[in-house]
């Protein structure tokens, strides 16, 4: 054995959210060699739900670090900030950087995130354009938010209607451009795509559904957008979030199986087994629902995260979660869990736009989705649930408040 490899660790491409709790949880389960961090970012690692919410709601908020400084410090790891990976050698199991150095390893973590989707038709107005990827991202787009401001977004999934929120309490005009029929339509079922519209209306949001940005122009120093139908739209700044491409480059060029995003099995491993993938950029079977996805979530980061600390610490425990995803708009908190799908809920509890309401969506006897407003306990719930098994007692639910809202007759024979 060289030098080198009996000094060699884990090496962890990427100091976001997924790449620093893996980093975390690998001291928890009592890994002692080295582990080194490569971020681009200048920033220790930090979560970014609070990008679309709390940054932009209040100026000069710090961004929201998975641990301080000092704990980093106490757990010895050691980060290499502001440095891009550049290339990954299978066969001398090193990983060269930016900074001319050459990092080897024993194991390899993949975490470098998404990129943000572009539009080719507003690169004419693209020194007004805003993305939300990073903590100088939202520091970029606070900036441009003021009270009577101009602000368009395009695209209507959890970031364009959460800066939306953000962004109408602050003052500012807010219209969102959406190519889908309807808001959030890849999350949420079509009654609660509805309600959400109606919310954004009624706060003095505009929503343009089934358009999409055909050119762009400045005019007088402001970003001109013609929209397929016609309509042109002066703004003041520009939000894209239309969703974001994984950053899989490193592991195509190394030869690593990837197919949008970096494949991984059960335990986080890519077509190499020394080398694994987390976060958004990793590619996956969940095993509860049969379906392959990359999943950008907040959980799914802590989830991956501990499971492939886990297996690099010798305790294998493969990947059986539950999806789950939450949003903040106005004052409203409204969490999904599991798989709601696109037609109406099996069975209701309470009025939809109130605080408690549940909607459960059923696969025969099983529970696979829920949506609730206000009811955090409800849905964890609802998570476990659907973990273990998902049998529901259809007699028990209408016991506790819940009412079919379809298949009644089906739903009855079920439960009787």
């Amino acid at each position: 054995m060289s030098a080198r490899s009996r000094h060699a660790g884990v090496v962890i491409i990427g100091g976001g959210h997924a790449g620093g709790r893996t980093a975390e949880r690998l001291r928890h389960g009592g890994y002692v060699d080295p582990i080194e961090v490569v971020g681009v970012e200048r920033e220790l690692p930090y979560e970014r739900p609070p990008l679309s919410k709390a940054v932009l709601g209040v100026a000069d908020v710090p961004p929201a670090y998975l641990l301080p400084a000092a704990r980093w410090g106490e757990l010895n790891v050691h980060f290499r900030l502001g440095v891009e990976a550049k290339a990954i050698d299978l066969a001398d199991k090193t990983v060269a950087l930016s900074s001319g150095d050459r990092l080897p390893w024993r194991k390899l973590v993949i975490a470098t995130g998404l990129q943000p989707r572009r539009i080719g038709a507003l690169e004419p107005v693209s020194s007004h354009i805003c993305y939300l990827r990073s903590f100088d991202d939202a520091q970029k787009l606070r900036a441009g938010i003021s009270h009577g401001a101009s602000l368009l977004l395009v695209g209507a999934g959890l970031i364009g209607l959460e800066v939306a929120a953000s962004a109408a309490r602050l003052g500012a005009r807010v219209t969102v451009v959406e190519a889908a029929e309807r808001p959030l339509s890849r999350l949420m079922p079509p009654h609660l795509s509805d309600w959400f519209r109606e919310v954004h209306r009624s706060a003095g949001v505009r929503i343009l559904c089934g358009r999409t940005a055909a050119s762009s122009r400045m005019v007088e120093g402001r970003p001109a957008i013609m929209l397929d139908d016609g309509t042109e739209l002066m703004a003041d700044l520009i939000l894209v979030g239309i969703g974001g491409a994984p950053n899989d480059e490193l592991a195509r060029a190394a030869g690593l199986e990837a197919a949008n995003g970096i494949v991984v099995n059960e335990f986080g491993q890519t077509s190499a087994p020394d080398i694994y993938a987390v976060g958004d950029v990793a590619f996956h079977v969940n095993p509860l629902f049969g379906v392959g996805w990359r999943l950008e979530s907040w959980k799914n980061a802590e989830d991956q995260a501990g499971i492939v600390a886990s297996h690099i610490c010798g305790k294998p425990a493969p990947y059986r979660e539950v999806p789950w995803f939450w949003t903040d708009q106005f004052d409203f908190n409204i969490q999904v869990a599991g798989v709601p799908g696109q037609g109406a809920p099996d069975f209701e509890r309470g009025a939809l736009g109130e605080r408690g309401y549940l909607a459960y969506f059923m696969d025969g006897d099983r529970l696979k989705g829920a949506v609730g407003i206000g009811c955090g306990r409800d849905i964890r719930i609802a998570r476990e649930t659907i973990k273990m098994s998902g049998r529901l007692n259809m007699a028990e639910l209408l016991q506790k408040g819940f009412a079919p809202v379809r298949g009644a007759a089906r739903l009855a024979s079920v439960a009787s």
